[in-house]
């Protein structure tokens, strides 16, 4: 049968496994590898289900080791896996496997080898995969007979070594760049830099559940902890009670689980979560998207403290986790590399976890709620400013034409008659005893005594304020030396530390020094202060407001104007507004109008 195509060769291939191993985010190694090992363990027998990590010794200097379970590969076998595109035992596909993730992932950051051992009926095989010269493959290694090979038999050394040999398992040694590399602690060569727990972080922000009945132990020297732990996963340490509270809510709609934990203060290291006692691994709190067991977009620390308001959580965010599980049929798939979600349908955008913030802020549970109120800042309301900044947003807005009733219509009617009038039964009368008869049955026109509706009053709210007076508040909203950040759930947060609020003051302060009581004119100077700062910064975000309701500016437009360092660009101009609050001092503490002139003429002589 004549065949339809003919299938693409490739001309090069050694430049097209090289581009292919090198264009692939080293970072994604080590879940290329554990992934291979925790798959392979989940076809272990049951209570046999492990994967262990140690540092093995090679030259005397320490390299990452990855063992597990499960059924192991002959030489035949070892060889083939080490081509690109080869799963052995696995199916192939866009949302599987690709048969190239581990090895892809780790021989850019492993050039001089990565060792594969692998024990199948009691023989123990072993292959180095490595780059030599540009080129990517299986180092040819020298027997005793004087012959060459790239999978050899080390069956004997495994024993003296102590391996068992009972049971089939498989075995990769990461050897780095250079015979000097520590790859336990140092994968990457320095490029990126890892901390003394960057194993067991990555384990935990990356695998959200293992499979049935595996099993993860991490031996001595591969954490910064004394002796070997088990590894836990964050379901399984909620299960322990390792957090002081969390709750999992199911959105009904959409089939997304929101996984919600609470983790407290440590009582020793305040600045520490309580679940950091006898953790392996960092105990910050995140929010992520999981999909299928696996975390992505991983938002934490600044990151994470930042973005928090959107997803309702305002304050204390370093105390909190949000994890979106979405449904394995949601319409997503991991990208080529497994680094990221995206959608399958569309343009296949990337899944972020804020494309789910007003979900997460709607299922929110009673007690986060409350919880979240008791890390908010006392503070007084902030009501008639926000008043005063809607009339404005309100003022802003593109007035629209409404239709009017002519006399000289094109539709001639009756009184009490026309298309939206009708009667309950056919033949009823419009009589003055049967008005109560008539219904209206034209839902295109509006019932007699309709009025247009003020739909103005929903479309755009002016922001609620929130004023932060802590160097821990202005930090975790991260606009230290910024006067304040906007969120689209419509909060404002102000930072009452920035310079201009303490700029106007001490002005005020001045002018009124030899004022009768000058204790209370401090305190209404950094009311007066306070107030403006914030009026100044709420202007500024109305009339960003409403240029993106009048659909004037375009989306980056409306970002840049929102910025914090624009709004800080309208915090610093507060000089306009000193006199409205010398007006409110003169008033307020009855200063007679000599007082006042003075007040000026001193800012005059210091401005000079």
């Amino acid at each position: 049968m004549t065949k339809e195509v003919t299938p693409i060769e490739i001309n090069d291939k050694a430049f097209l496994i090289a581009s292919t191993i090198e264009r692939c985010p080293k970072v994604m190694m080590l879940r290329e590898l554990m992934m291979n090992a925790l798959e392979a363990s989940s076809a272990a027998p049951e209570r046999q289900r492990r994967v262990e990590v140690s540092a093995k010794l090679f030259e005397n200097v320490p390299k990452l080791t990855i063992w597990n379970t499960g059924p192991g590969m002959d030489s035949g076998e070892l060889h083939e896996m080490c081509d690109l595109a080869s799963s052995i035992g696995k199916r192939k596909g866009l949302d599987e496997h690709f048969g190239m993730g581990a090895k892809v992932a780790s021989l850019p950051s492993n050039r001089l080898g990565m060792r594969y051992r692998s024990c199948k009926n009691g023989t123990v095989s072993e292959v180095i995969l490595c780059e030599r010269s540009g080129i990517y493959g299986r180092l040819r290694r020298k027997c005793a007979d004087g012959s060459y090979a790239e999978v050899i038999d080390v069956t004997e050394a495994a024993r003296d070594e102590s391996y068992d040999l009972s049971a089939d398992w498989t075995e990769v040694t990461l050897l780095g760049t250079d015979v000097t590399q520590n790859t336990v602690y140092d994968p990457y060569n320095g490029d990126p830099k890892c901390d003394s727990q960057w194993l067991a972080t990555y384990l935990y922000h990356r695998f959200y559940r293992l499979p049935e009945g595996v099993k993860i132990f991490l031996h001595s020297g591969t954490h910064r902890l004394v002796n070997g732990r088990s590894f836990f996963t964050i379901p399984e340490r909620i299960a322990a009670e390792a957090f002081d509270r969390a709750e999992s809510v199911l959105d009904r709609e959409t089939g997304i689980q929101i996984h919600y934990i609470y983790d407290g203060p440590y009582e020793k290291y305040p600045s520490q979560n309580k679940s950091h006692s006898g953790a392996l691994q960092s105990s910050v709190s995140t929010c992520a998207v999981v999909h299928k067991s696996e975390m992505y977009d991983v938002r934490k620390g600044r990151h994470w403290t930042q973005d928090a308001p959107i997803f309702g959580i305002s304050f204390g965010a370093r105390h909190f986790s949000v994890h979106i599980e979405l449904p394995d049929d949601f319409p997503v798939r991991p990208d080529g590399y497994r680094q990221f979600l995206r959608y399958t349908q569309g343009e296949q955008e990337q899944v972020y976890a804020a494309d789910f913030a007003m979900l997460v802020a709607a299922n929110r549970p009673e007690w986060l709620i409350n919880l979240i109120r008791q890390y908010a800042p006392d503070s007084p309301s902030q009501d008639d400013i926000r008043k005063e900044l809607q009339a404005l947003l309100d003022s802003l807005r593109v007035q629209r034409t409404s239709p009017r009733l002519a006399c000289n219509g094109t539709v001639t009617v009756d009184p009490r008659q026309g298309p939206a009038i009708g009667f309950l039964r056919e033949g009823d009368a419009p009589t003055d005893s049967s008005r109560g008869r008539e219904v209206h049955i034209d839902l295109a026109v509006a019932p007699t005594g309709a009025r247009r509706a003020d739909i103005w009053k929903n479309r755009e709210r002016a922001p609620v304020i929130i004023p932060l007076r802590t160097e821990e508040e202005v930090d975790e909203k991260q606009i230290c030396e910024r006067a304040g950040r906007y969120y689209d759930n419509g909060q404002l947060f102000v930072n009452m530390l920035y310079p201009s609020v303490l700029l106007m003051k001490e002005q005020l302060e001045k002018e009124y020094a030899d004022a009768p009581d000058i204790e209370q004119i401090r305190n209404a100077a950094t009311q007066l202060a306070e107030q403006t700062i914030m009026l100044l910064v709420g202007r500024a975000v109305v009339y960003a407001l409403a240029k993106q309701t009048n659909k004037e500016w375009d989306s980056e437009a409306i970002k840049t104007a929102l910025a914090p360092e624009s709004l800080s660009l309208a915090a610093d101009d507060f000089h306009d507004s000193l006199q409205s609050a010398r007006r409110k001092i003169g008033t307020k503490f009855r200063l007679s109008g000599k007082q006042t002139a003075d007040s000026r003429a001193r800012e005059e002589v210091v401005g000079a």
